[in-house]
């Protein structure tokens, strides 16, 4: 499913100092997921001269689970220090969008990118954090169904962030994706859509 709705900071096909960020949730690199987000980068790229874009993947940071400590209700800050979390972070706040990507493991994000979204509980009483950015959402499944999956995506809308897109799309094997040109077409729509009024 798609529904955009994005007046960001271009017009007409000229960039406006904006900054895409791209962040795969998946343990499996260069698999679908990961094909799926470059793909849309660089249709937007095409789309926008100038863009700047960035693909980041969530395995490549060291993000420590969530220990329940529940430090963070009272500091706004995470109790755990010495991992990726802030630099990660950091990366985002210099983006305008956000598009997250990730597959569907049994109803839910990987446990991978789950990490992630816990451990930004930290910031639960700020809940201005991402203000102003936007955010659009691939997920990638083997077959239909799981919504759960959408409602623990969403959990940036807490802190301020406009989910401002959604698309799921199917395949399971390595590679698959690329050899599917119906899913194919979907990507393209939807990145499209993405740089539109």
């Amino acid at each position: 499913m798609t529904n955009i709705m994005l007046p960001l900071k271009y017009n007409q096909g000229h960039s406006l100092s904006m900054k895409v960020i791209a962040i795969s949730g998946s343990p499996r690199k260069d698999g679908n997921t990961d094909d799926a987000l470059k793909a849309a980068l660089n249709e937007m790229e095409g789309r926008i001269p100038g863009l700047e874009t960035e693909f980041l993947q969530i395995t490549d940071y060291h993000i420590e689970h969530c220990r329940g400590c529940r430090h963070c209700m009272t500091h706004v800050e995470c109790a755990i220090e010495g991992d990726d979390l802030d630099m990660l972070v950091g990366k985002m706040h210099g983006a305008d969008l956000f598009i997250l990507g990730a597959p569907i493991y049994w109803w839910g994000p990987p446990g991978v990118f789950k990490d992630f979204i816990d451990r930004t509980h930290g910031f639960y009483p700020d809940e201005r954090r991402f203000h102003g950015k936007k955010v659009a959402v691939i997920s990638v499944a083997a077959q239909s169904g799981f919504p759960s999956h959408e409602k623990t995506m969403k959990w940036l809308e807490h802190y301020g962030a406009e989910y401002v897109g959604w698309l799921r799309l199917f395949a399971r094997e390595k590679g698959e994706l690329l050899q599917k040109p119906g899913q194919l077409k979907k990507l393209t729509a939807f990145a499209n859509e993405l740089v539109s009024l």
